[in-house]
């Protein structure tokens, strides 16, 4: 049987600064997560909507609250911004395609990894030159989380979460940890979402189990005020990786920047 090594654990990530001077050279052992805080840019909703296409406006105009339509344009739309810095591409050239089970690549340039996550006031998008996936959650006090426990955890993952001091904080940490891990797979959530560990330290899974015999990592990380996040990436867990968060500005005047000056 063919085995990949995972390795689980808790990240000390920088906080959340503007994008250095290097701009937007992304190394080999670098993870980058942009972070947009989504009410700072409702009212450059109508200006970033001009950089969709008909298919993506269609999609916005798909969702049942005008909210989840007002993320939508905006994280989609901030998305081609960081993928034309990267490439150098022009926003009408950012060309998405989708595999078989429909995560998106840039057709262009598939070494160019991404993952986008939204929750509550935040969205954040992954940039990474191996297959990425990102979560982030806002820990709600409402949720009662705790009748999901049989279904989505392993009984030694569910007892340690009861156990916990902080209960919420536990199943926010392996819940994101499976959910990132899941988006980096391209699996979704499916039958094997409650055997993919989520406890800290280092395991051997069946290479079937994941769909390739690449090793992993999932870090877990403070996102900001009652957020988490985690972020899973395809590397040797002997291979330290260094994730940094960035804030996106939100003003067209600093967007435009980021792209080419042809557009």
């Amino acid at each position: 049987m063919k085995t990949s090594k995972l390795s689980i654990s808790f990240s000390e990530v920088k906080g959340a600064e503007t994008i250095p001077d290097k701009k937007y050279f992304l190394d080999s052992d670098e993870i980058i997560i942009y972070t947009i805080y989504l009410p700072n840019f409702m009212e450059l909703k109508s200006d970033l909507s001009k950089y969709l296409d008909a298919k993506e406006l269609k999609k916005a105009q798909r969702f049942y609250k005008e909210s989840d339509t007002n993320r939508f344009i905006i994280y989609r739309a901030i998305l081609k911004f960081i993928l034309a810095a990267h490439t150098k591409l022009r926003i009408k050239d950012v060309y998405f395609d989708y595999n078989f089970n429909k995560k998106p690549y840039l057709i262009s340039h598939p070494w160019l990894h991404f993952n986008v996550s939204h929750s509550g006031d935040f969205a954040a998008i992954a940039i990474s030159r191996k297959k990425v996936g990102l979560d982030i959650e806002h820990m709600s006090n409402d949720f009662k989380f705790t009748t999901l426990l049989p279904d989505v955890f392993e009984d030694n993952e569910a007892l340690q979460i009861q156990k916990a001091s902080d209960i919420k904080h536990a199943f926010y940490t392996s819940w994101t940890r499976k959910e990132a891990f899941v988006k980096a797979l391209g699996k979704g959530i499916d039958e094997d979402f409650k055997n993919l560990p989520s406890l800290d330290g280092q395991y051997y899974l069946d290479s079937t189990l994941l769909q390739n015999t690449q090793n992993w990592q999932v870090n877990s990380f403070d996102f900001a005020d009652n957020y988490l996040g985690a972020v899973a990436f395809e590397d040797s867990p002997a291979v330290s990786k260094n994730i940094v968060l960035y804030t996106i500005p939100n003003n067209m005047e600093e967007l435009l920047e980021m792209i080419p000056k042809r557009d």
